[in-house]
């Protein structure tokens, strides 16, 4: 009897040990880029979107590095959902923002789990089969600055993540298409 009890304690202790073992969710390298995203507990104010609008018609920085685009931008309004949906695209990167109302002067959250209001990004033509999302980023918003029937202006930042886990940050967002 000693031997079966002893034998079900250690089986229930190496499947205890098991459990506790990390899937790999939690990431504790302090330079993972899932380290300087905005914390979303704490999200920006529409004052907090102070960085300058861009000469460009629309910008950002991916991890810290600049990029923009010029020439291949496309906004459609699409009626029955009454979305906007920009998708810019320069150097093979890929920025597509999808906006349900997207009234001047709001604040609209990009966060985990938010459809409404979402961002895709894609650094080259192979990531189009891994795209990053911000609905699967922890933090990301949008700050409407016009919509109008001239001007559809905004700011943006969000975290975004691939379906392999890899991890984006996209910051200091903005576009500005005059109509």
């Amino acid at each position: 009897m000693n031997r079966k009890v002893s034998s079900l304690l250690l089986v229930a202790c190496i499947l205890l040990s098991l459990a506790a073992c990390s899937s790999g969710a939690y990431v504790a390298n302090p330079s993972s880029n899932g380290n300087s995203s905005v914390n979303p507990l704490n999200p920006l104010k529409a004052s907090d979107f102070s960085w300058p609008a861009s000469t460009h018609i629309v910008s950002l920085n991916y991890n810290g590095t600049p990029w923009y685009a010029d020439t291949f931008v496309s906004l459609a309004y699409v009626d029955t959902l009454q979305t906007n949906v920009l998708v810019a695209t320069n150097a093979g990167k890929t920025l597509a923002l999808y906006i349900q109302y997207g009234w001047s002067n709001n604040l609209y959250n990009m966060g985990f789990k938010q459809y409404n209001n979402l961002a895709y990004w894609m650094p080259d033509s192979v990531s189009a089969y891994y795209p990053y999302s911000s609905a699967l980023g922890n933090s990301g918003e949008l700050y409407m600055t016009a919509n109008d029937t001239v001007n559809f202006d905004g700011k943006f930042y969000f975290q975004a993540i691939n379906s392999k886990g890899a991890i984006i940050n996209i910051s200091n967002g903005t576009f500005n298409i005059h109509r």
